[in-house]
């Protein structure tokens, strides 16, 4: 179904309208089954990065703000300078490459029955567009997580996993958040990151 974007100035671009799928309810039932299953296993094998917060149980991106000023003012007490940068993955859901995730699961060394489910899930879909009510053609969808999918948000975080392993501070679901600091002294700037910590969730 095509949803109108609230607060937009015109609704002349695709851009301005958000597509849900519409979902059969047993088939939810079976997706949070498996995203069950799915986070466990991700998590039992460190694919999550420990300062990853939004779409994930029992944690928020009121987490991850007060993870950032908790940061923040602890490095500024040594006089430490502190800036952020903030980045917004668009369309992330949209953009999810079937081939990508399913070799960053299989590399990850999630159970092979999970991989299988999650490729047959993403592999040979096709949609058919509700706009103001009428239905248009079926077409074939070859990328991306269907938004309203409870697995979706999971798939997500697995597939852009290796980013928080590079730069990234914290994050929300789509929202990074990374940082440098350097002393009042001039020395050289530090990379605030931490380095990869597989099995450490």
């Amino acid at each position: 179904m095509v949803l109108d974007k609230p607060g937009k100035p015109s609704y002349k671009s695709p851009s301005s309208f958000r597509i849900i799928v519409l979902i059969r309810t047993i088939s939810k039932v079976l997706e949070r089954i498996i995203a069950a299953r799915l986070l466990a296993a991700a998590r039992l094998r460190g694919l999550l990065h420990p300062n990853q917060c939004g779409s994930l149980p029992r944690l928020s991106t009121y987490d991850a703000c007060l993870t950032l000023t908790n940061d923040v003012r602890t490095l500024q007490r040594p006089r430490f300078k502190v800036s952020s940068l903030f980045l917004d993955i668009k369309a992330g859901f949209d953009n999810v490459d079937n081939k990508t995730l399913v070799r960053i699961l299989r590399e990850g060394g999630i159970p092979p029955y999970l991989v299988s489910w999650v490729s047959s899930f993403l592999g040979e879909r096709s949609c058919t567009l509700v706009f103001q009510g009428a239905p248009g053609t079926p077409a074939p969808v070859n990328v991306g997580a269907p938004q309203g999918s409870p697995i979706s948000p999971h798939l997500f975080l697995l597939y852009i996993a290796p980013l928080h392993f590079g730069i990234p501070r914290t994050s929300g679901s789509d929202d990074l958040v990374c940082g440098r600091l350097r002393p009042h002294s001039g020395l050289p700037l530090l990379p605030w990151q931490h380095p990869p910590t597989p099995g450490s969730i």
